[in-house]
């Protein structure tokens, strides 16, 4: 496990570093299938520009980005990442990328946010994650209700995804409402 920062069952996470930009990386954000309900995507992703997205994390005081490597192959299968880390606020948002199809339905996505998520309130001290979900994104809306999140809010019509507008759903954890492990919340 190199530099391995956070550990769990099956993966664990580490900084994502320039490193990673690889053909298969470029490739996750060029697959139609992989970006369809994230932002990029939209047009052709460079390996130049994607350096440029991980560069902006370096040294950064206030986002943070997270390779999600497979424990048992060392293969790096997506990303995960905190956001607008505010201190006075004590929040930030999150968001999760798996390229890697042949992980997708697997847990892996609920075991990565579960390591961050924890993270974020048990080193950062941080109070409530928000998260946001295209609607018809039911596999990532599952997951992050699997962890607590509760949806506040609706933004009507907001983005495009799939040939149409769609809603997107904010959703919002605090700290104590966090389920680590099925079946029960942090305490």
């Amino acid at each position: 496990m190199k530099n391995a920062s956070l550990v769990g069952e099956r993966l664990y996470l580490r900084s994502l570093d320039e490193s990673d930009v690889g053909v298969d990386y470029v490739g996750w954000l060029n697959d139609p299938e992989v970006t369809r309900f994230l932002e990029t995507g939209r047009w052709p992703t460079s390996a130049e520009s994607v350096r440029a997205w991980v560069r902006r994390f370096e040294g950064s005081r206030t986002d943070i980005a997270f390779a999600i490597i497979d424990r048992a192959s060392e293969t790096h299968v997506g990303n995960v990442t905190l956001n607008h880390i505010h201190p006075v606020h004590r929040t930030a948002d999150t968001g999760l990328m798996l390229g890697r199809k042949d992980f997708w339905g697997k847990g892996y996505a609920r075991e990565a946010w579960s390591l961050v998520i924890d993270h974020a309130f048990r080193r950062l001290n941080l109070r409530k994650i928000v998260a946001g979900v295209v609607a018809g994104n039911d596999a990532s809306l599952a997951v992050l209700r699997s962890l607590g999140f509760q949806v506040e809010g609706t933004l009507r019509r907001e983005l495009w995804a799939e040939g149409d507008y769609r809603d997107a759903l904010r959703l919002g954890l605090f700290a104590a409402e966090f389920v680590r492990e099925r079946g029960g919340a942090r305490g």
